[in-house]
């Protein structure tokens, strides 16, 4: 019995339309980036807690005070 990955080739190896050899190609590689993606360390999920559990509370700024901070720390 011939495997699922080798009928795909077969199959591929017949396709003449340029359009959909792209259209493939673009699928096998999000499938690549999606098995190759970041995940998060324990420290950046706390954070990322961190930063929703203030702005649900209230504990946010404006984005011109926002911008303020950035250039007052840029600053130092």
């Amino acid at each position: 019995m011939i495997n699922v990955k080798e009928r795909i080739i077969r199959k591929v190896n017949d396709i003449q339309d340029p359009q959909l050899l792209e259209e493939l190609l673009h699928a096998v590689e999000l499938e690549s980036e999606i098995e190759n993606s970041y995940e998060l360390t324990k420290e950046e999920k706390t954070a990322i807690d961190e930063g929703i559990s203030d702005a649900e509370s209230g504990k946010v700024h404006s984005n011109s005070e926002a911008s303020e901070l950035v250039q007052k720390w840029l600053k130092k």
